[in-house]
C-alpha cells in the first residue's frame, strides 16, 4: 500500500507541476494534490484525467472537456470556461508531455534475465552480461548479444550478427548474416535486417531474370528505432547505414546500400530505392516513395505522400508528384482545384449561340 501511496503523490497535480517546471494557474480554492489517474485527448478527457494543448486550435476544446488538469503551452491564450481547471503552464506542451507519459508508463516486461531453456544459442555465440535471452530466439554460430540486452520471443540472428549493449529486440525479428546493430537501438516486431537487396537483371538468354547477389551488410548506428514489419536490405557490396538518433516508422522499406544520417525522422509506408542518401536531419512524411541513386540533403522535410525523382537541396520542403518546391507544388494543386471551373466557363464559351 505504501508503494501505491508514494506512487499517487507522484501523480498529483503539484508533483506533476514541478516534474515539467510548470506554473500552475487554478480557480481559487482548487485542491493541487489532487490525483490525476489517466491521460487523455482533449474531447476524451474524464473529470480525473490529465490533457495537453500544444496547439490553439485546442484551446477552444478545452472550454467543453471534463479535464481535471491541462498542460498548456505558454503562449496560448485560453477564454474563461477553460479556466475551470488547473492549468499547467509550460514553454513546450509536447516536451513536457514526453516527461508525464514517462511517469505513468508502466514498466516494461522483459525477457528473465539469462538464456529461456527454449531458446538455441550456438557454442560460439557470445551473449553479454545481463542480457535477456527470451523464449524460442536463436542465436546462430559466431553472433553476439551485448549487455542488458533483450531479445524477445523468436527472435533471430543470423551467423556473426551483432547487437550491442541495452537494445530491445522484440518478437519475431530477423537479423541476418554479419549485420551490426548499435547500442540502445529498439527494433519492433517482424522488423527484418540485412534481407537481400531487390536487384535482378535480364538474364543472358533472354528468357528469364537473373539474381544479382547482394554480398554487402547492414549497419545500424546507436539509438536508432525501427518500426514493425520494416525492412532494411543489405548492400549489394559495402553497407546499408542507419545513423545514429533516426527513427523509422512501422512498414517502411530502405534499399540495399541507402545511406541515411544522423536523426532523421521517416513516417511509415515510405519506400527508399537503392542507393540514396538521405542527409542528417531531414523528415520524411507517409507514404512517400524516393528513387534510386539521390542526394537528400541536410534538414529537408519531405511532404507525405511524395514522390521523388530527384535530388533535393539541403534545407529545402519539397512535396507532390513528382515532388519539387513545395511552393510550386501547392500552386499546382489550387490550379488543378480550378479546372472544374474552367472547363464549365469554357464549355459555356463554345456553347454560346454564334453572332450572325
Amino acid at each position: 500500500m505504501a508503494d501505491r501511496g508514494t506512487a499517487n503523490a507522484g501523480r498529483s497535480i503539484a508533483a506533476l507541476a514541478e516534474l515539467v517546471g510548470a506554473t500552475v494557474e487554478a480557480p481559487a480554492g482548487f485542491d493541487t494534490s489532487a490525483i490525476v489517474e489517466s491521460l487523455e485527448m482533449v474531447d476524451r478527457a474524464g473529470a480525473r484525467a490529465l490533457t495537453f494543448v500544444g496547439n490553439g486550435k485546442y484551446a477552444k476544446l478545452l472550454e467543453s472537456s471534463q479535464a481535471l488538469a491541462a498542460v498548456v503551452n505558454a503562449d496560448i491564450e485560453l477564454g474563461a470556461g477553460a479556466r475551470n481547471r488547473a492549468i499547467l503552464r509550460v514553454k513546450n506542451a509536447d516536451h513536457a508531455m514526453i516527461a508525464i507519459l514517462e511517469r505513468f508508463a508502466a514498466p516494461e516486461a522483459l525477457p528473465a534475465v539469462g538464456v529461456d531453456p527454449t531458446a538455441r544459442v550456438h557454442p560460439t555465440a557470445k551473449i553479454g552480461e545481463g542480457a535477456r535471452i527470451g523464449p524460442f530466439v536463436t542465436v546462430a554460430a559466431g553472433a553476439s548479444v551485448g549487455a542488458r540486452t533483450a531479445l524477445f520471443e523468436g527472435a533471430r540472428l543470423y551467423g556473426d550478427a551483432r547487437v550491442g549493449d541495452d537494445c530491445v529486440i522484440h518478437a519475431n525479428v530477423v537479423i541476418r548474416e554479419r549485420c551490426s546493430v548499435g547500442n540502445r537501438v529498439i527494433l519492433a516486431s517482424g522488423v527484418a535486417i540485412g534481407t537481400d537487396g531487390f536487384g535482378y537483371r535480364p538474364s543472358p538468354d533472354g528468357r528469364g531474370i537473373a539474381k544479382i547477389p547482394h554480398i554487402g551488410t547492414v549497419v545500424i548506428e546507436d539509438d536508432v528505432e525501427i518500426g514493425a514489419n520494416s525492412c532494411v536490405d543489405r548492400g549489394k557490396f559495402g553497407a546499408t547505414r542507419i545513423g545514429a538518433g533516426t527513427k523509422i516508422d512501422n512498414v517502411c522499406q530502405i534499399g540495399h546500400n541507402v545511406e541515411i544520417g544522423r536523426c532523421v525522422v521517416i513516417s511509415g509506408l515510405t519506400g527508399v530505392a537503392g542507393s540514396t542518401k538521405i542527409g542528417d536531419g531531414s523528415r520524411i512524411g507517409g507514404g512517400c516513395g524516393i528513387a534510386d541513386h539521390l542526394t537528400i540533403g541536410r534538414g529537408v522535410s519531405l511532404a507525405a505522400r511524395s514522390g521523388v525523382m530527384s535530388d533535393i537541396p539541403d534545407g529545402s520542403t519539397w512535396g507532390g508528384f513528382p515532388a519539387q518546391d513545395i511552393r510550386m507544388a501547392l500552386r499546382e494543386i489550387a490550379l488543378i482545384r480550378k479546372l472544374p471551373e474552367w472547363h464549365r466557363q469554357l464549355k459555356h464559351f463554345l456553347e454560346a449561340p454564334k453572332a450572325p
